[in-house]
């Protein structure tokens, strides 16, 4: 059952994983950071799905899903936020929806960490 639209949904993630991979040449990781795979670097990408929704079209679904950026010691996190909704929505069936950025502190010292959360959503079909 809805074979086709699975081969579709994972071709897609797939897609989008590559593009940030690709474009930005980050590490770029899914649902959970590998801290082996990390190693020293500051800067990376982390992509979680969310919640798939109905819409009003019948055997099409909404899902956000969410491709938080982490920085650290980066002067240019807004036009590097700019040039990932850019290269995301390059992606067929990507929207971009909104950002969440914060700044965290690190360990009670005095250095900090840049979390841009980018919510996106694409589309998704079901067989009805």
């Amino acid at each position: 059952m809805n074979d086709k639209h699975k081969e579709y949904m994972s071709k897609k993630s797939q897609q989008i994983y590559d593009v940030l991979k690709n474009t930005f040449v980050l590490p770029t990781f899914e649902d959970e950071v590998n801290k082996e795979e990390l190693g020293t670097n500051k800067d990376y990408f982390l992509i979680a799905y969310g919640d798939i929704k109905s819409t009003q079209s019948k055997g099409n679904l909404s899902q956000e899903f969410y491709v938080v950026y982490i920085s650290e010691d980066n002067p240019n996190v807004e036009p590097t936020t700019l040039d990932i909704i850019t290269t995301m929505e390059k992606v067929s069936g990507v929207t971009f929806d909104r950002t969440i950025k914060e700044r965290i502190q690190k360990n009670e010292v005095y250095d900090y960490i840049d979390r841009v959360t980018l919510i996106f959503k694409r589309k998704l079909m079901y067989e009805c």
